[in-house]
C-alpha cells in the first residue's frame, strides 16, 4: 500500500547532492511547495551558491562518510526539530569498458552511489520515524538500475543495488506497519553535472567520462524535480521520469521470464513420475 505524505507544505526535507542537477531541481520543487529544505553537497562553493539561490540552509557533506551524514542530520534537527523527508540523491558516474575499470573506480562508485544511500537510510530513517507524522525516503538510482547498458558496468552495479535495497526496504517498512514510505527514482538521461563527477574523485580524474550515449533526449532536471515531489505526496515506490524507456525494461523482463519458462520445461522433464 502506498505510504505518501499527502500535502508537502510544512514538511522538513533534506536533499543530498543538492547543489546541482536533479538534487537542485528536487530541492527547488520541494521549496516551491512550501517545505523547509536543507541541501548538502560535497562541493562547498557550488553548495553555497545553490543555498543562496534557493534561500535555504546548505551543509557540506560527503555521503560516503557516515560521520558527515550523521552531522547533516544532527544540524538539521538542531535547526528545525524534525525531519520528514530525505532525498538520497548524491551520485557519481564512470563510463568506460569493463576492462578499463580499476579497483579504485569500483570503490569510488560503490562508496558514493551505494554507501551514500546506505548511510542516508541508516541515519535518517530512524529520525523520520521518530519525529515525523508522515515521512518519506527517496533513493536516486537510474534507468541503468533497471536495464544495464555497455560501458556502465560499475555504475549499473551500484544502481541495481539501490533499486534492490529500496524494494526490500519497502517490504520491511510495510510489514512492520511503518508510517514512512520509500521510493526509488530511475531517471534516464537528464541535463545535470553527473557527466563531470570525476572532478570530485579522490586522487583526481581516472579517465574520460561523458553522458551515456542514447537515442533519448536530455530531460530538463526541473521536470524530474516536480515528478519526485508528486511521487512523495502520492507514495510511489517507482519514480519514473522517462516512460519511453518502458520497452527496454520489458525486453529485459521477457528475457528473464523466458529463462524461467525454459527452466520449468527442463525441470519438468527431469522430475520423476510418481506412481
Amino acid at each position: 500500500m502506498a505510504r505518501g505524505i499527502g500535502d508537502l507544505a510544512g514538511a522538513v526535507c533534506v536533499v543530498t547532492g543538492g547543489a546541482s542537477g536533479i538534487g537542485l531541481a528536487v530541492a527547488r520543487a520541494l521549496r516551491d511547495r512550501g517545505t523547509t529544505v536543507v541541501i548538502s553537497d560535497v562541493e562547498q562553493s557550488a553548495l553555497l551558491d545553490a543555498a543562496a539561490d534557493l534561500g535555504v540552509l546548505g551543509i557540506r557533506a560527503d555521503v560516503s562518510r557516515c560521520e558527515d551524514v550523521e552531522r547533516l542530520a544532527e544540524e538539521t534537527l538542531t535547526r528545525h526539530g524534525r525531519i520528514d523527508v530525505i532525498i538520497n540523491n548524491a551520485g557519481v558516474a564512470r563510463v568506460a569498458p569493463f576492462e578499463e575499470l580499476t579497483d579504485e573506480d569500483f570503490h569510488w562508485l560503490v562508496d558514493v552511489n551505494l554507501w551514500g544511500v546506505v548511510n542516508g537510510v541508516r541515519t535518517f530513517l530512524p529520525i523520520i520515524e521518530r519525529t515525523s507524522r508522515a515521512g518519506f525516503v527517496v533513493n536516486t538510482a537510474s534507468m541503468a538500475g533497471l536495464r544495464a547498458a555497455p560501458r556502465l558496468t560499475a555504475y549499473a552495479a551500484t544502481k541495481f543495488a539501490v533499486v534492490g535495497l529500496t524494494e526490500a526496504l519497502d517490504e520491511e517498512l510495510a510489514a512492520r506497519g511503518s508510517h514512512v514510505g520509500v521510493g526509488v527514482v530511475v531517471p534516464g538521461q537528464v541535463r545535470s553535472r553527473i557527466g563531470a563527477s570525476e572532478r570530485n574523485r579522490p586522487g583526481g580524474p581516472g579517465g574520460p567520462i561523458a553522458q551515456q550515449a542514447g537515442s533519448q533526449s536530455l530531460l530538463e532536471a526541473e521536470v524530474v524535480g516536480e515528478t519526485v515531489a508528486d511521487a512523495i505526496e502520492r507514495g510511489d515506490l517507482y519514480i519514473v521520469t522517462h516512460p519511453e524507456r518502458l520497452g527496454s525494461v520489458r525486453q529485459r523482463h521477457r528475457r528473464i521470464e523466458a529463462a524461467f519458462e525454459a527452466a520449468d520445461s527442463v525441470m519438468g522433464r527431469a522430475r520423476p513420475i510418481s506412481d
